[in-house]
C-alpha cells in the first residue's frame, strides 16, 4: 500500500502488559454484528486503545482516545501497516468515568465499515480495507480497566 505508515512505536506504552483476547475467551461475532466493550477510564488516565481484527497484523480498527488532548484517533492496520490516521474532535471520555463503547462491523464488499457508539450515544462511522472474516482478536491496552465480563 502506497499510503500505509508503520505504527509509530512507543516505548512507555510498550513497557505495559496489553490484554488480548483470542476467540477461544470470547463469544464469536460475525459480518454485521457488534461487541460491546464496558469498563472504566482509569484515574489520571491520558490514553487508551481498543483494537478489533482478525489478528495482531489485520485490524478493522484501532480506536485511540486521547484525553490529554481531548480527542479519538482511529486507524487501521493491514499486513501490519497502519492506514492513515483519522481524528475526530470531541472525546466524550474523563478520567474515572464508567463506559460502554459498541463496535458494529458491517462486512461491505473488500472492506469493512465500524460505527463506533460513544459513552454519550453519539456515532461516527470509520472505513477499513481489512476485509471482514470471523473476528479474532480484541485488545485492551493503555489507561482503561476492562470489566470482567469483556463483550456481550
Amino acid at each position: 500500500m502506497a499510503n500505509a505508515r508503520q505504527c509509530p512505536s512507543n516505548n512507555a506504552a510498550a513497557s505495559r502488559p496489553i490484554r488480548i483476547w483470542k476467540m477461544t475467551q470470547l463469544e464469536r461475532f460475525l459480518v454485521d454484528e457488534s461487541i460491546i466493550v464496558k469498563g472504566k477510564v482509569a484515574a489520571k488516565a491520558k490514553s487508551f486503545a481498543i483494537s478489533l481484527g482478525q489478528d495482531a497484523s489485520n485490524l478493522y480498527i484501532c480506536f485511540k482516545p486521547d484525553l490529554a488532548n481531548g480527542i479519538i484517533k482511529c486507524h487501521y492496520k493491514k499486513d501490519g501497516k497502519c492506514g492513515p490516521e483519522r481524528t475526530c474532535p470531541s472525546c466524550p471520555f474523563h478520567e474515572g468515568q464508567e463506559v460502554q463503547i459498541t463496535f458494529f462491523l458491517e462486512g461491505r464488499d473488500n472492506n469493512t465499515i465500524v460505527t463506533v457508539e460513544l459513552p454519550d450515544h453519539t456515532q461516527f462511522r470509520f472505513s477499513s480495507p481489512v476485509r471482514r472474516h470471523v473476528n479474532k482478536y480484541v485488545a485492551v491496552d493503555g489507561d482503561f480497566q476492562q470489566y470482567p465480563d469483556r463483550t456481550q
